[in-house]
């Protein structure tokens, strides 16, 4: 048996092809409810795109399931097909997985997906450090400081709590200064 799944972020649209490419089963299931379908045609093929729910959802199906993860971007045949639909895609790609035509995308390790969650994480609070620090600058200049303060340093706190601005920059300014 071939599954094919379009996943979405809260369900997934199954086509179950048998060897012969004829549909066994078309069905709309919950994301949370894939590992049932999985059981049910444990020992299958089964393909998915690789988006950005993918990780956890091919770690649950390959409990069960011989999972691909296909390669999005070249999905190039399903792209062009004139009636894309949900069913339409998880027809293709269980046709596609039958006929050994899915270009494959590699799952990465538990350590790197990881690795990456780590660095992704520290880049949005450095984004978010430089972006809060633009903020205070911007709040001196339009009140005529010209100082080079680094706001976010202890310094730059001390520095903050000894200005005499108007109340509503005051307030904003000593919630980094604590």
């Amino acid at each position: 048996m071939y599954l094919g799944i379009d996943v979405h972020k809260r369900y997934a649209q199954v086509s179950v092809m048998d060897g012969a490419g004829e549909i066994v089963e078309e069905v709309r299931v919950g994301t949370a409810n894939l590992d049932d379908l999985a059981q049910r045609y444990a020992d299958a093929q089964a393909v998915l795109e690789a988006t950005s729910n993918y990780c956890h959802i091919h770690d649950t199906l390959s409990e069960h399931l011989d999972v691909t993860v296909s390669h999005p971007k070249k999905l190039n045949q399903i792209a062009d097909i004139d009636k894309k639909t949900d069913r339409v895609d998880a027809k293709e790609l269980a046709r596609m997985l039958r006929l050994n035509s899915v270009p494959e995308s590699s799952v990465p390790t538990e350590e790197v997906r990881e690795a990456r969650a780590l660095v992704r994480g520290r880049q949005t609070l450095v984004e978010n450090r430089t972006k809060y620090a633009k903020k205070v600058h911007g709040f001196l200049s339009d009140h005529g400081i010209t100082e080079d303060v680094k706001p976010l340093t202890v310094e730059g706190r001390e520095f903050l709590q000894g200005l005499s601005i108007p109340t509503t920059c005051d307030a904003l300014l000593s919630r980094i200064s604590k």
